[in-house]
This record gives C-alpha cells, sequence and structure tokens, in this order.
C-alpha cells in the first residue's frame, strides 16, 4: 500500500506510527493550500523578496533563485521555508494578480472558458447593471470583420420606441442619432443633456432632409442653415415670386414676378426674372429680364431708395425699330429705312434725319411738295443742293425762291421757283434737287 494518497498525495498514518499527528498536519496542510486553490500570480519565474505565510506561487517554466527545477509547480510559503507541490491535470486556480481562474492542463494554467449565452450580464473593466447589460471601460473598441463586411444592428421592439446612438460628456448626452420615436433617422444635440434640437432628419422615402439645420421655406435667410434646391431659385424650374418688385429686403437669389407683383407698373410687362445682389440689409442690386422680348432692365438701392429702372442694350438692340414711352426710348438705338419718298435715319434719343434726291418741275413757279421719308414730330430744319448733269448749277440754283419743311398731316417739304423755264440744261425740264431734313421724330 502507498503512504501516500494517489490524487493530493496525501501523507498517510502507518500502523504503528509514532507522533502519528505530525503526518496528519502535513496532510492538512497540503489540503489548506490545494483546497480553493489561491495563487499570488501565475508563470512566477522570481521568488518574492518577502512572501506571507500561506502564499502560493503557481510557476512558470524557468523559476530561478529557491524555486529553481520546480517549473510547473506550486511553490508554498510555509514555516519561513518553500514547499512545492506538484499540481495534477484539472486542478483549478484562481490567480489574485489577473482576477481570473484557470486550470492546469498538464503543461500550462490556461484560462477557463465561461458560459457565454443568456448571461444576465457582462462588464469589461467596470460593472454592467439592469440597463446597461454590457458595460466596457477601455480607450477604445474594436468590431471588425470576419472576411467581408461587418454590421452593427441596433434593433428596437415598435415605431415609438429609440434605437440610436447617444454620445455623452461626463455621463451627460449632447448628440444623438438613429431613430427616435420614428421611421426617420434623426441627428439631435442638446446644449445641456435636458432640451434638445432636431439638426436634421431624413425622410426614409425620399431622402429629403429636415431640420433646424435646413431652411425652413425657399426664401429662409438664417444664417448657417443648409440651403436647399430651390431655395431663392437656385436650381428651381419656376422661382419663388414675390409680392412686391419694391422690398429691398430680399435675399441675395432669383425671383419671379407676375401680376400679383406690386410696383411692376413701370416696367414693359409684370412677367420677368428677377436676379438680386444684397450687399447689406439696406443696400442691393436688382436685375430684371422680360419673359417675352428678354428686355433687360438694372437698378440700385442705396438704402434711401430706389434709382429710376435703366435699361440695358444689347447687340441686337443696336440696330432696329427705334420706340418711346413718355420721352423715354423703349427700343433700338437707331432705326434706318427707305421707301418712296427717301431715305432716313432715326435715333433713340429722337433725332431724325431725312434725305431724298427729288426732281424739280423747273417749268413751273407753283409751290411743290415731297413727302418726308418719316413723319417728323415739328418742323425739321432743311437744306438742298443741285443734283444735275452739267457742272454749272448756279443758274439753277439761284432760280429757287425757298426750300421748306413742314410738319403736320401730310409731312412734306415745299420747294418754290422764281421763274418758269431756267434751267442749266435748256433741254431737260427737271432738274434734282439733294433735300435734306433734320428734327425730331417726338
Amino acid at each position: 500500500m502507498s503512504d501516500t494518497s494517489p490524487i493530493l498525495g496525501l501523507p498517510y498514518l502507518q500502523p504503528s506510527q509514532a507522533q502519528k499527528h505530525v503526518t496528519h498536519n502535513e496532510a492538512l496542510q497540503v489540503l489548506d493550500v490545494v483546497t480553493q486553490l489561491v495563487v499570488e500570480a501565475f508563470d512566477a519565474d522570481t521568488p518574492p523578496t518577502v512572501a506571507g505565510e500561506g502564499a502560493v506561487y503557481a510557476l512558470g517554466g524557468a523559476p530561478t533563485a529557491a524555486w529553481a527545477g520546480h517549473a510547473g509547480e506550486l511553490a508554498i510559503w510555509r514555516s519561513a521555508a518553500w514547499d512545492f507541490v506538484v499540481p495534477a491535470m484539472g486542478w483549478r486556480a484562481w490567480g489574485k494578480d489577473a482576477g481570473d481562474l484557470r486550470a492546469w492542463t498538464g503543461t500550462e494554467w490556461g484560462l477557463i472558458e465561461v458560459e457565454t449565452q443568456n448571461l444576465e450580464g457582462l462588464g469589461i473593466q467596470t460593472q454592467s447593471d439592469t440597463h446597461n447589460r454590457l458595460a466596457v471601460r477601455a480607450a477604445s473598441t474594436l468590431l471588425t470583420h470576419e472576411g467581408a463586411g461587418h454590421q452593427l444592428k441596433i434593433n428596437r421592439a415598435s415605431g415609438a420606441d429609440t434605437a440610436s446612438l447617444l454620445f455623452q460628456s461626463n455621463w451627460t448626452g449632447y448628440a444623438e442619432m438613429g431613430l427616435a420615436g420614428s421611421e426617420a433617422f434623426a441627428i439631435k444635440v442638446s446644449p445641456d443633456g435636458a432640451s434638445w434640437t432636431e439638426a436634421i432628419g431624413f425622410d426614409g422615402a425620399t431622402g429629403r432632409a429636415t431640420g433646424a439645420a435646413v431652411q425652413s421655406a425657399a426664401d429662409d435667410a438664417t444664417e448657417g442653415r443648409l440651403l436647399r434646391v430651390g431655395a431663392f431659385g437656385l436650381g428651381a424650374t419656376t422661382p419663388q415670386e414675390i409680392a412686391d418688385i419694391d422690398d429691398a429686403g430680399l435675399a441675395t437669389g432669383y425671383y419671379r414676378t407676375g401680376s400679383a407683383t406690386a410696383n411692376t407698373g413701370v416696367l414693359p410687362s409684370p412677367n420677368g426674372v428677377l436676379d438680386v445682389q444684397s450687399w447689406d440689409g439696406a443696400t442691393c442690386c436688382q436685375r430684371w429680364t422680360e419673359t417675352s422680348t428678354g428686355e433687360t432692365f438694372t437698378r440700385v438701392h442705396n438704402g434711401g431708395g430706389w434709382s429710376s429702372w435703366a435699361r440695358q442694350v444689347a447687340q441686337t438692340a443696336i440696330l432696329g425699330t427705334v420706340s418711346e414711352t413718355g420721352g423715354v426710348p423703349t427700343g433700338a438705338i437707331i432705326e434706318r429705312g427707305t421707301n418712296g419718298n427717301g431715305a432716313y435715319v432715326r435715333f433713340a434719343d429722337g433725332t431724325q434725319v431725312c434725305h431724298v434726291a427729288a426732281p424739280v418741275d423747273v417749268t413751273s413757279t407753283l409751290s411743290q411738295q415731297f413727302a418726308f421719308a418719316a413723319a417728323f414730330a415739328a418742323a425739321p430744319a432743311v437744306s438742298f443742293g443741285h443734283v444735275g448733269e452739267t457742272p454749272n448749277a448756279a443758274l439753277y440754283l439761284g432760280n429757287i425762291q425757298f426750300v421748306s419743311g413742314s410738319a403736320g398731316s401730310s409731312q412734306y417739304w415745299t420747294v418754290r421757283l422764281v421763274s418758269a423755264g431756267i434751267s442749266t440744261d435748256p433741254g431737260d425740264d427737271a432738274e434734282k434737287l439733294s433735300l435734306t431734313a433734320i428734327g425730331r421724330w417726338f
């Protein structure tokens, strides 16, 4: 029969043994160590300078000094000396330094895997509780893939509940993102953890954004808000129609004017597109373009009032039909034309020049009239010269009693000769006058 037990190696009392208490106490000492085994440290190789009575160390693979030659054993400080116990496979020990439970595999003290399903809570370097059943205290937390993608899922029970990420500072929430009481993803912010503002939210069906960070309307000029498509007419097919074109407080942008817009009476029509460039709250520039003709007008507001509308002239308006309204030009700059009564030139400022080479009947002293190529508003100033076939026109020109221009229903020149039959060319009964008239068409 062996002198020791097969598992713990406890010494047996022998028949007729003297001082049986010594053997018995030795067995108790071993039991005191290995039962509910707690070690100061695992994989220890260097004996401590000072050890407490009953201190146990699980030795590593290369122990030194007093532990040399006892690799993998348990070193016990007892009665001012080190005793050693060889662990058996499956022995369990709690490590004070690491705070973990390990088992002897025969070659090392391995961590004991614990049940991971349906845990009441899990705290990593901190305590979990009934509300925070998973708690982690660390510099960072890594969730990585298993060979492809990776999803972090936050699920809620119903649409009235919350599925979100809450960002805190010193346990006070300042930002939250996710589903909070609706199906729309939103980001909320707070200055104190008590009052919250939805900064931006996204509609699940359209993807469009709303919230305090987005314009509330197309003309919302609140500083710092995100610009929407169509705001101030930018990107809009139909810009917003304004109520009053004289509103100097309009924010920079594009607007539409129409029949409901006030103070458009001085413009050719109420229908147009208005470009507003604001310098400050009281100073701005406006450019208005008529939708049917493309005519453009500009004006400024300098804080005291509006300037008059100034019509902008394009290349296509240099030559064309001149016109005016109330003495203000509204058409082209220059108008030219010819007809059976000669040629004319009209200018946008009201000046008009008419010219004709008119044959004069030299056999008559009666007044002869020649219609203007274009009507004058008043009697113009006229001048004349000779257009003859011979260079000597003095006799002919001296026969002219007067040439005048008249303004009226007929609009004509009047020419009268002193005597009949006088000509630079006795064989020609008609001579030509070069007649020019300068006046105003309005």
